[in-house]
C-alpha cells in the first residue's frame, strides 16, 4: 500500500461524479459462492485491517504484487495508465476483491486502485492467499470464473449512449454483439464453457394495450432489476430489443443453466412484477451453449432463438434448454 499517496482533488471529484452515474447491479448475499464465502472467512480470520481516505492510492500499476485485498466497506476505483490522466476500468465495492491477478501470474500490478470514499479493507499476503487453494476444494474453478470476469475490464469502460439501455440499465444489443465475440475468444483461450439465454416476455403487448406504455416501461424496469438481483456478478443481462432480453452465463453448462433459468422463471411467477396495478409476469426462454451448440456468435444466438420460439409454441412460461425433440 502507498503511504498516504493521493490523487488530485479534481480527479477524485471527477471519479466520484462518474460513480454516481455508473450502471449499478444488485449483488445479494443469497448468490454468494463458495469462493466468496471462503475468502470472506479467511480474510476475517487472518487478514490485516487497514483503511483508506478518499483519494488515497492503494497501489499503482507496475508495483510489485505483495497481496490481495478484500473490501469490507467503501468504494475503490480501478484505473489504467498515468494517474494524472487515467482511463477508468471499473469500480469495486464491499464484498469484492482487488489485486489477485498479479499474485497468480507473478507479475506487476496490472492497474492502479484508488479509494473514492472512506474504505475499510482486509489484506492477505501471498502465503495466506496460496493457502486458500487447499482450504476450499472448488476454489480453482471459482477463481477462474472471477479472473475471467476481470478480463472483461481490461478495456476502458464504455460510456457511449449505445452501450447501455437507458430505460432498464441493462446492457444494450450493441454491447451484446461486442461482448459475445469477446466471450468466445476468452472461452477458446481459457477452455471454459458458457450459456446464452434468449428471453421473451410473455403477453407483454397485452400489458401495454391494457395499462399503457408507461406501465409497460415500469414492468421492463422491474423485470431487469429482478433478473439482475438473481444473477452472479459475472453474469450479464442485455436488452436485445422491445421485450426481448439475453443473458450470458459464464462457466454454466447445459445442466446448471437449465436449473438456474428455471429458478429465475419460477421466482418471477410467484410475486407480482409491479404492485400498482398488480401484474404478474412470466417469460419464455431458449438456451444455447458454447461450445456444444457452436463456436460462432450467429450460431449460438440462432440456436437460442429457435428454442425460445419452441418454448412459446409449448404454451409460454417455459424454458427450452436442449433441442426441441429432446423435451
Amino acid at each position: 500500500m502507498k503511504n498516504n499517496t493521493m490523487i488530485s482533488s479534481d480527479l477524485l471529484k471527477e471519479l466520484q461524479t462518474t460513480y454516481k452515474h455508473f450502471p449499478k447491479r444488485t449483488n445479494t448475499l443469497k448468490n454468494e459462492t463458495q469462493f466468496d464465502s471462503g475468502l470472506k472467512e479467511l480474510t476475517t480470520s487472518y487478514g490485516r485491517d487497514f483503511s483508506l481516505k478518499p483519494g488515497e492510492i492503494l497501489f499503482e500499476q507496475g508495483d510489485a504484487a505483495d497481496g490481495l485485498y478484500w473490501i469490507k466497506e467503501g468504494i475503490l476505483v480501478v484505473l489504467d495508465g498515468d494517474l494524472k490522466k487515467p482511463r477508468l476500468l471499473t469500480f469495486r465495492k464491499a464484498g469484492h476483491i482487488v489485486g489477485e491477478i498479479a499474485l497468480l501470474e507473478e507479475t506487476q500490478r496490472t492497474a492502479s486502485v484508488v479509494a473514492i470514499t472512506e474504505v475499510q479493507l482486509k489484506y492477505l499476503d501471498k502465503e495466506k492467499f496460496q493457502g486458500l487453494l487447499s482450504l476450499i476444494p472448488n476454489f480453482g474453478l471459482e477463481l477462474m470464473r472471477v479472473l475471467s470476469a476481470r478480463l472483461r475490464e481490461i478495456k476502458p469502460a464504455e460510456y457511449s449512449s449505445g452501450m447501455y439501455d437507458h430505460l432498464t440499465s441493462a446492457l444494450s444489443r450493441q454491447a451484446f454483439d461486442i461482448r459475445l465475440v469477446e466471450e468466445i475468444e476468452r472461452a477458446q483461450l481459457y477452455r471454459y464453457n458458457f450459456s446464452i439465454v434468449f428471453i421473451d416476455l410473455d403477453n407483454f403487448k397485452e400489458i401495454n394495450d391494457s395499462y399503457g406504455h408507461g406501465c409497460g416501461d415500469e414492468v421492463l424496469i422491474a423485470f431487469a432489476k429482478r433478473i439482475m438481483s438473481g444473477l452472479r456478478t459475472t453474469d450479464l443481462l442485455f436488452r436485445y430489443g422491445g421485450d426481448e432480453f439475453v443473458l450470458i452465463l459464464q462457466g454454466i453448462d447445459e445442466t446448471r443453466g437449465a436449473v438456474l433459468v428455471q429458478k429465475l422463471l419460477d421466482d418471477m411467477k410467484v410475486t407480482p412484477i409491479i404492485e400498482d396495478p398488480p401484474i404478474t409476469l412470466a417469460f419464455s426462454a431458449g438456451m444455447s451453449y458454447y461450445p456444444t451448440d457452436g463456436e460462432l456468435p450467429n450460431k449460438l444466438l440462432e440456436t437460442a432463438d429457435q428454442r425460445v420460439y419452441h418454448a412459446k409454441k409449448q404454451g409460454r412460461g417455459q424454458v427450452v434448454a436442449n433441442k426441441p425433440d429432446a423435451n
